[in-house]
């Protein structure tokens, strides 16, 4: 048998020995350790580094991704800044990074939305279109990336910052086709409105407000486009006849002698009222106010809806001339209702 010397006396004892014979101290057994312990034991070093390593990453990952938030915020505020050179440079980094992937087709379209929307520099609206024609243009940027909803956006934004009216009726006649549900017409109408508020070519507002917006019916649409229509018309050229736009309002009016429905008489009242409002032909006037009246002496309920449709358009014209036109005809509408039904009931 093995012996040992006590750690207390150093005598000699039995390696098994629970205590020494010659001073009585008492050893204590080593234990095994169990394989949990040892593994403990030696990856306690590991699992710290790897939570330190893991904690960096996490950390690096949230910086980066702030950021990158902070970098797309500062995109964001400068494509609604009102601040040519900063929108220019959002528009020429944003297609920058679209073109390498570094953005979503979506984020990129809506900068360039927004310059379009709030710019004011008829230059920077036109670096804005051709930034979309070359994204487009790009093999890897396609339509298939975007949903319905930003295919219809594009539409809109090449209608109305073309240059050429060629290619805006182009792209007027890809949004007729797009939009073969209620709720896309109705998306279409609102972009195309918002959009042909601020365009420097009258031209350009003329053709967008008398397609989708007049074409879905929509005597809210209607009524919002009005203003900017007749203050299009008056910017176009002062030689150029407004009966282009006066004899389109009146076929979509004749179009619909025969509404069903309350939305479509208000619809075609809106139409008699751009018409009159338009026109600079005393008898297309008169004819057009007479319609009006007609319509509601044979519905009665739409002589309030007109007052306030009137009302609508006065607070939204913000050229005193056509403020003006507007109360005038407003005055001559209010006239030929007082006649009697039996003189206006008549189709002129």
């Amino acid at each position: 048998m093995a012996l040992i010397n006590c750690k207390e006396c150093s005598a000699s004892i039995a390696e098994n020995a629970r205590c020494c014979p010659k001073c009585g101290s008492t050893r204590a057994h080593s234990r095994t350790k169990n394989w949990f312990e040892i593994f403990t034991t030696l990856s306690g070093p590991l699992i710290l580094s790897a939570a330190g390593t893991v904690l960096a990453y996490i950390t690096f990952v949230h910086q980066a991704e702030t950021q990158e938030t902070e970098q797309l915020q500062t995109m964001v505020e400068s494509a609604v800044s009102n601040d040519a050179v900063k929108e220019r440079t959002a528009i020429r980094l944003v297609s920058y990074l679209a073109k390498l992937d570094k953005l979503s087709p979506s984020f990129a379209l809506s900068i360039f939305g927004s310059v379009a929307r709030n710019g004011e520099d008829p230059k920077l609206r036109s670096e804005a279109y051709d930034a979309i024609e070359n994204l487009m243009e790009e093999s890897s940027f396609n339509l298939a990336k975007f949903d319905k909803y930003d295919q219809l956006e594009i539409f809109c934004l090449q209608a109305a910052l073309t240059p050429a009216q060629y290619w805006r009726q182009v792209s007027l006649h890809k949004i007729e086709q797009f939009t073969a549900d209620k709720v896309l017409k109705y998306e279409a109408a609102s972009k195309l409105l918002s959009l042909s508020q601020d365009l420097s070519n009258p031209q350009s507002s003329i053709d967008i407000l008398l397609s989708v917006p007049v074409r879905s019916n929509n005597p809210d649409l209607i009524e919002r486009a009005i203003p900017i229509l007749c203050k299009a018309v008056k910017e176009r050229s002062g030689n150029t006849s407004d009966k282009d736009v006066v004899d389109y309002l009146e076929s979509r009016a004749h179009e619909m002698s025969a509404p069903a429905t309350r939305d479509e008489l208000r619809s075609q009242i809106r139409l008699y009222v751009a018409s009159a409002l338009i026109t600079k032909d005393q008898p297309v006037r008169e004819n057009s106010l007479k319609e009006i009246a007609r319509i509601c002496a044979l519905n009665p309920g739409l002589e309030d809806d007109t007052e306030r449709l009137f009302d609508g358009i006065a607070r939204n014209m913000v050229d005193a001339d056509l403020r003006s036109t507007v109360d005038t005809v407003h005055n001559r509408l209010t006239l030929l209702k007082e006649k009697p039904a039996g003189r206006i009931t008549q189709k002129s």
